[in-house]
């Protein structure tokens, strides 16, 4: 199974792929869900390569970027990038190098399904966050994306959904990424999603599953939900645009 450090240039030239949209629509709903965005502090989790980094900047944030992978870290600053970006080695579920309470939103981009322990992870967001902020989070659809989801007949088949649990798909070439799937995340039911943002001291403010393209126009490719600290006045809600 490959790790993000090997994966990580497929990933990055895989993000400007136009058949592979996904990418660029959880994004979009991630940041439609924060709402405006300029004068605030974003953590941006997960950033990898810092696509969704630069999205915000350019839409006037001052953004903090946080990976614990090194290799998408030197892509990001390979990038002519918008003022206002700076990024720091991290990982998820030890923020350790942010003081509490120091940012006003949390953006995670498909990234917390990569995170173990789940709860750890979203109790650090929670800490860094400042009273009133929120969390906008995008995931694979925990029903549809899965060990056990398959393509049957045009049809999306669900298997063994209540089995929680890391899984991967082997690659049909040694040493070649083709697919996220590849590298495998922690597949977790919707209810456990649920329970961790309210054990984490979230309270969940608006959920969407937006549809795919292809194959998935009738089909949520997507969870992704915004989630406020609960200890402080409400900040905007989108919808907004972004470039």
């Amino acid at each position: 199974m490959p790790d993000w450090n090997e994966a990580a240039d497929w990933y990055a030239s895989m993000l400007d792929d136009p058949a592979r949209p996904f990418n660029d629509l959880a994004a979009t709903v991630a940041l439609d869900l924060l709402g405006p965005v300029a004068g605030r502090t974003v953590l941006d989790l997960g950033c990898g390569e810092g696509h969704v980094s630069r999205r915000l900047a350019r839409a006037g944030a001052t953004v903090i970027g946080v990976d614990p992978t090194a290799r998408l870290l030197e892509l990001a600053a390979e990038h002519s990038t918008p003022p206002g970006i700076r990024y720091l080695h991290a990982a998820a579920e030890d923020l350790s190098g942010l003081t509490t309470a120091s940012v006003d939103a949390v953006c995670a981009v498909l990234v917390l399904h990569h995170t173990d322990p789940l709860p750890t992870a979203l109790r650090e967001a929670h800490r860094v966050l400042r009273p009133g902020g929120a969390l906008a989070a995008v995931i694979p659809h925990p029903a549809f994306d899965h060990a056990g989801a398959a393509w049957a007949e045009g049809r999306r088949v669900v298997g063994a959904y209540a089995d929680e649990r890391h899984w991967s798909t082997p690659t049909r070439m040694p040493g070649r990424v083709e697919a996220v799937h590849n590298i495998g995340w922690h597949h977790r039911t919707v209810s456990t999603w649920l329970n961790a943002l309210a054990e984490a001291g979230f309270t969940l403010e608006r959920a969407v599953e937006p549809l795919g393209q292809g194959a998935w126009e009738h089909l949520p490719r997507f969870l992704a939900f915004r989630a406020t600290t609960g200890d402080g006045p409400v900040s905007a809600v989108g919808p907004s645009s972004f470039a």
